[in-house]
């Protein structure tokens, strides 16, 4: 679901200081005897807050933030929410209460507060921060501490953008956010048979099912007015606040790439946030197949795109 920024999907850095399931040390969350410069930095920050209690210090980091009212609903609702990085349910109930609530919040967060913070990650967690990070990978195979370093800095670098695409609304008058997520959701529902232990590449473009096997998640999923108008807030803000080189083209590859991602067609523009989709992915799959059997030589065009605008659209 829940980026190009699904990263943002805090990149799964989801908090919730009101309902924690323990007060963790940042030595009991590391499972160490003591943490380093970045994992202190890491945890003053409330990167995974959902587990230590600590609270943010601004409103800045937006999908940690958002994060916490959203875990509560699904643990109010009696859902576990203990997995970081598994689907415990495909309800999608939870996001209105909880994006009613967030959006409710007088946000206060300036650049001014966005820049010191990833200033301090930038310099606390140098080294993690040097490592390129593989958005095509299962989450669940990078290494935690360089996850971690990364879903924190996403969500402080992008938090002002954020913030303004988690409240954004289409023309119905509904959370872009919330039918995003119901999309994302009823597509790996039907592709997983049901089966909630499954997780998604921080790009969104591929689907890691339990039984090992790897779905490519069709590009269509990513039409419609909420993923056009969340693209342009993104890149807006980017254009204006660029990253230096290297850590941008260890995150994005380069930001013209993330960019040429981000404004990517449709497969399909008649598909409304890619609802149609839904119905008609195994049609495309068949007369796929048929082509290629049928032609002698078909070309096809077009690039990859950025699924997950919203990573950040777990956090």
């Amino acid at each position: 679901m829940n980026k190009k920024l699904s990263l943002y999907l805090g990149l799964l850095a989801v908090a919730i200081p009101s309902v924690v399931l323990a007060q963790l040390t940042c030595e009991e969350l590391f499972n160490l005897t003591e943490c380093n410069t970045c994992q202190k930095s890491l945890y003053d920050q409330g990167a995974l807050s959902f587990y230590t209690g600590v609270t943010p210090p601004s409103q800045c980091p937006s999908n940690i933030v958002y994060g916490n009212f959203l875990l509560e609903e699904y643990k109010n609702a009696g859902y576990d929410v203990s997995h970081v990085f598994n689907y415990s349910t495909f309800d999608t109930a939870p996001f209105k209460p909880s994006l009613d609530k967030y959006c409710a919040l007088e946000y206060t967060c300036d650049q001014t507060e966005v820049d010191q913070a990833i200033e301090k990650i930038k310099t606390d967690c140098a080294t993690e921060l040097s490592t390129p990070l593989d958005l095509t990978a299962d989450p669940k195979t990078i290494e935690f501490n360089t996850l971690l370093a990364y879903a924190t800095f996403l969500a402080y670098y992008g938090g002002i953008p954020s913030h303004e695409s988690i409240c954004l609304m289409n023309d119905q008058g509904e959370y872009c956010y919330y039918k995003i997520a119901e999309t994302y959701f009823e597509y790996i529902k039907k592709e997983s048979n049901g089966d909630t232990n499954v997780t998604i590449s921080l790009d969104g473009k591929f689907l890691f099912l339990s039984d090992g096997t790897t779905k490519e998640i069709p590009k269509d999923l990513n039409c419609g007015e909420c993923w056009t108008k969340i693209a342009n807030i993104f890149l807006t803000y980017f254009e204006e606040h660029k990253l230096d080189e290297q850590l941008e083209k260890n995150i994005f590859g380069s930001y013209d790439e993330m960019k040429q991602e981000l404004q990517a067609k449709c497969e399909d523009s008649s598909n409304a946030e890619g609802i149609d989709v839904l119905e008609e992915v195994d049609l495309k799959r068949s007369v796929r197949a048929r082509g290629k059997r049928n032609a002698r030589t078909i070309k096809r065009g077009g690039g990859s795109v950025t699924r997950s605008l919203i990573s950040f659209l777990r956090g």
